[in-house]
């Protein structure tokens, strides 16, 4: 991996990656991976992904950024779904 490249739209690469993430939650499903070991599984990965985008400072800052934004996405929904609020 290098550098950020010319990057595709969200839309476009929702599209190239979902193939390979059907293939991956299809072994999970045929290994019987709890979805807590699922979980493992991807926390390794980007374990691994950090080391490799060490050389490349911006596209781990890229990266980074993209998984808080994600995980706040997420908590943001929840916080809404328990308290049943809308912002």
């Amino acid at each position: 991996m290098t550098e950020v490249e010319a990057a595709p739209s969200d839309q476009d690469l929702a599209e190239q990656l979902r193939p390979l993430v059907n293939d991956i939650l299809d072994r999970f499903n045929q290994e019987h991976i709890s979805p807590a070991g699922a979980g493992m599984v991807i926390l390794a990965l980007i374990h691994r992904l950090m080391e490799v985008l060490e050389g490349a400072p911006e596209a781990r800052r890229y990266f980074i950024l993209t998984l808080i934004n994600l995980v706040n996405s997420f908590l943001t929904e929840e916080n809404k779904v328990k308290t049943g609020k809308e912002e």
